[in-house]
């Protein structure tokens, strides 16, 4: 005799299940939706670290023995100049001369800079938020359809409730590297059309 596989029906839902299930449902976004600022908080806390990072020629084994590689071929060229501006007759405390100096910050350094990256951070992260709120409304419209469709009877009003839209894909990571390209293409573009060096 063949086995019955078969799988019993799930029961449906009563109208106070369904509520319940609903409100948790709802209770459940509104927590997501809090996700989202903490998240995005912290997606502006680390970018905003990242921008203000100074590195330290001391910090790295090939950065200082290249700072000192250079400090030593400035001194040398210091001493020239000054031998030179000694055979000129200039005085000591007129005479010109090169100096070196460590950018531990590179472009971040200057202000204009920052803001610049920061608009653009700022612009991603409010996507990403308006992305991941969308699909916390969608899944949690999906779920409370799914619950309403335990509850419902007439084969056109399940149809209905399956007709919804897919999911969008979540929040995903700030991308600190394609804020940066994108703003340094612009720089390139500006200074083309305008001619600058």
């Amino acid at each position: 005799m063949a086995e019955d596989t078969s799988i019993e029906p799930i029961r449906k839902l009563n109208r106070n299940e369904s509520h319940d299930l609903s409100m948790i449902i709802k209770d459940r976004a509104k927590v997501l939706k809090a996700y989202i600022e903490e998240e995005a908080a912290r997606h502006i806390a680390d970018f905003e670290q990242h921008i203000s990072t100074v590195y330290k020629f001391d910090e790295d084994e090939v950065w200082r023995e290249a700072a000192e590689k250079a400090a030593e071929v400035v001194a040398e060229a210091n001493k020239k100049i000054m031998a030179q501006c000694k055979k000129l007759g200039i005085p000591a405390a007129f005479a010109p001369g090169l100096s070196l100096q460590w950018a531990g910050r590179g472009q971040n350094m200057m202000a204009s800079r920052r803001a610049e990256l920061r608009a653009a951070a700022m612009t991603r992260i409010e996507a990403m938020k308006r992305r991941a709120a969308t699909k916390i409304e969608q899944q949690s419209l999906d779920l409370r359809t799914q619950v309403v469709a335990m509850a419902i009877v007439s084969p056109q009003a399940k149809m209905f409730l399956e007709s919804l839209a897919p999911v969008s894909e979540a929040m995903g990571s700030l991308d600190f590297k394609a804020i940066e390209s994108e703003i340094s293409k612009r720089d390139e573009v500006r200074r083309l059309r305008y001619g600058e060096s």
